[in-house]
């Protein structure tokens, strides 16, 4: 089997404000697999985040991984990685292939969709279901990015009025004070019936100010809290989750869980409200599979969202997304933060994301 990979800077459109400071650009790489049997072509997408993807320290070390990666796939052929008249079932072969890339989640995530891909025909469409056929729609929320409070209350604006239902802001950029005005100004106009409020804090507060900080956020009628405090403080993360002033989501916290043992030992310990799944940095398309399985085992709720990737990665993780039932609005989109994004086959409108090959 043959593979190669490019790689490609996208270029934010607006500066992106984020708890690891403004980002301008990200890079990705495009790994492509040749099914030598009829020379389709399967692409995936491996999204790094500078500081916070943790098989990401440099260029020259991830270049380095995926070059050995596309030497050892050149030892065996497509047909090894899927059990026998199957477009997406990994055979025992491919899951022991893959679990070696265990410690490189965006990779790993990227050649899973290479894979799926060239298996299937190499057009962009990995999994057959409802979403991917066009015959259905996957309801999402608007992203509000960190920044002014001017800057950010644009941002609102443009999302309520673009017909979102569900808008997810980033805290911890300006004063809480300042953040909490924005709120109680939406919640002047909308009911929590009518807009659903989701805040990420990507672990801003620590554990004198995160008690009045939910409080606060609680009088709002806020859905959730992304990551209150660093995904390292599993017992105050547990007993946030414990006393329930408002629900806790946990995501980077589930960085550090890569094994299944790992996985149920952090779920049954804090016991969280949700989770949100990024394939790119929570163990690929299997390892996400793995955490919804065991989240719905223990009634724990769950929405996947994107690592700041392009089209290719967006598309995947929308149709990964597609099997499963939906009932909550999920972190996706087109990739319109770029303006040099590939091409998409990604639509959104009045909140719902459409596939439309």
């Amino acid at each position: 089997m043959k593979a190669y990979f490019k790689k490609h800077t996208f270029n934010f459109i607006l500066p992106a404000g984020t708890s690891r400071g403004v980002l301008l650009t990200k890079n990705s790489w495009f790994l492509s697999i040749i099914n030598e049997g009829n020379a389709t072509i399967g692409t995936g997408e491996c999204s790094v985040i500078e500081g916070l993807s943790p098989d990401f320290t440099n260029e020259f070390k991830y270049e380095k991984k995926l070059t050995e990666l596309i030497e050892k796939l050149s030892d065996l052929a497509l047909a090894d990685f899927f059990i026998p008249s199957s477009l997406n079932s990994f055979s025992k072969v491919g899951i022991d292939f893959l679990q070696q890339l265990q410690d490189f989640p965006s990779i790993k995530f990227g050649l899973e969709c290479a894979l799926l891909d060239a298996n299937y025909r190499g057009d962009g469409i990995i999994f057959d279901n409802s979403f991917s056929r066009g015959e259905s729609s996957i309801p999402i929320n608007g992203l509000v990015w960190m920044g002014t409070k001017e800057f950010m209350l644009a941002q609102i604006e443009q999302k309520l009025l673009a017909g979102f239902t569900t808008i997810k802001l980033k805290i911890g950029a300006i004063d809480f004070e300042s953040e909490l005005n924005l709120i109680k100004g939406i919640r002047k106009m909308y009911s929590s019936e009518t807009i659903v409020i989701r805040v990420d804090a990507n672990g801003a507060f620590d554990g004198s100010s995160v008690y009045g900080a939910l409080t606060a956020l609680n009088k709002l009628d806020v859905h959730s809290i992304e990551q209150p405090v660093a995904p390292q403080n599993i017992a105050l993360l547990r007993d946030l989750a414990l006393e329930q002033i408002i629900p806790i989501a946990l995501d980077e916290t589930l960085i550090y869980f890569q094994n299944e043992m790992e996985k149920v030992h952090v779920l049954e310990e804090i016991t969280p409200q949700f989770l949100v799944l990024k394939p790119s940095l929570h163990g690929g398309i299997t390892g996400t599979a793995e955490w919804i399985k065991m989240a719905e085992e223990r009634n724990i709720a769950w929405w996947m969202t994107s690592a700041l990737e392009g089209s290719i990665g967006l598309s995947a993780i929308a149709q990964f997304t597609g099997n499963y039932p939906i009932n909550l609005a999920q972190g996706l989109g087109t990739g319109g933060i770029f303006s040099n994004n590939l091409p998409s086959d990604l639509v959104v409108d009045k909140g719902m994301l459409f596939l439309c090959k």
